[in-house]
């Protein structure tokens, strides 16, 4: 009597042990349209597979002009196409429109920089003007943006090259001619000699007068007059 129960349990147990598989077999072997994901938030996306017994897998991310941060770009297998349950679709995830980033203008003459910028739409909103030392008059000290920031309103900074150095005139008055170009040298004047009696170039010539006047504010580079007698 111990034994057919046995032996009947050990066949109710092979039988439902054999239907189980074979469901699974069949359910394996059933096929789904793969859905629409494009545009799709991602867990959206996610939740509508795993109803239909499917998963997704992430494959990568790009930008997108339309589609924001964390919709899917693209899929495979591609819409309406059908996959056994169980498969996994894979998806591009959007990262958002590509943010252009700030060229650098840095070096570059002001004229060209602008001409530069404005060829990739971006527009210059102000411009500075400093003296410096170490770059050359009408080239760009510096942007901001900086370049590789985003892109956006730009401002400029150009070189107006050294400063110009400033100082009271001497008095050149009674100084030979040799002495007053020594001493206009040396300062970074230019002198231009002038006489009443035509002959400036005489050994014994003295400066009369001049212009500027003593005292007065020069700046470097700047011409002074001076009068022989």
């Amino acid at each position: 009597m111990l034994k057919k129960i046995f032996y009947f349990f050990l066949f109710l147990f092979l039988g439902v042990a054999s239907g189980f598989v074979t469901y699974k077999v069949i359910l394996l072997n059933k096929k789904v349209a793969v859905p629409e994901m494009k545009g799709r938030a991602t867990e959206a996306a996610r939740g509508m597979l795993r109803d239909l017994g499917l998963g997704l897998r992430i494959e990568g991310k790009g930008f997108d002009p339309i589609i924001p941060p964390g919709g899917v770009i693209s899929q495979q297998p591609e819409t309406g196409q059908t996959v056994r349950i169980g498969s996994a679709v894979r998806v591009i995830i959007s990262e958002g429109p590509e943010t252009a980033r700030m060229p650098s203008v840095l070096g570059r003459k002001l004229t060209d920089a602008l001409a530069f910028l404005g060829k990739d739409g971006l527009g210059v909103t102000k411009t500075i003007q400093v003296h410096s030392y170490r770059v050359q008059a009408g080239n760009i000290i510096a942007q901001d943006p900086e370049p590789g920031e985003k892109a956006g309103p730009v401002t400029l900074v150009a070189s107006d090259g050294p400063p110009n150095v400033s100082y009271w005139c001497p008095d050149f008055r009674l100084m030979s001619m040799e002495e007053a170009r020594s001493l206009c040298q040396a300062l970074g004047l230019e002198p231009v000699f002038g006489s009443s009696t035509g002959n400036p170039g005489a050994a014994a010539a003295l400066v009369a007068s001049q212009k500027p006047a003593p005292g007065s504010e020069i700046t470097e580079g700047q011409k002074v007059f001076l009068e022989l007698k």
